[in-house]
């Protein structure tokens, strides 16, 4: 077993322990992913101050769809295709993460790595 996969294999863990339901592409993909607690900046925009509220998610860097231990679905589709996040994950697009419609404006993901780690904030914002 190589180190990537054990890496893998300790994420899907994580996602089976502490994940929330999310999709994308209009619900057409979904998976189980964390979500951080919201982070508030104060933001200046044309008219003002404005505040921009932030999360972190993050989806095991999947190639395949996946189950969690007690048979619910991890992963409706892959995540990683080619070696890079499918283009549903990408700057811009919205998805679905703890019941809260958002808007990806970063996308990371380091190739070999166990994670997709992606910036979004609400997106009434």
């Amino acid at each position: 077993m190589s180190l990537y996969s054990e890496f893998l294999a300790d994420a899907k863990e994580m996602i089976a322990d502490f994940g929330v339901s999310g999709s994308a592409n209009s619900g057409a993909i979904t998976f189980q992913c964390l979500i951080s607690d919201p982070a508030v900046m104060t933001v200046l925009e044309a008219g003002g101050y404005c505040e921009r509220t932030q999360y972190s998610v993050r989806l095991p860097a999947v190639t395949a769809s996946w189950s969690l231990p007690d048979g619910s679905t991890g992963a409706s589709a892959a995540l990683l295709s080619g070696g890079v996040p499918i283009a549903s994950l990408g700057q811009g697009k919205k998805i679905v993460a703890g019941g809260k419609t958002v808007r990806i404006t970063t996308q990371t993901y380091k190739p070999g790595s166990a994670w997709i780690t992606l910036v979004v904030i609400d997106d009434n914002q």
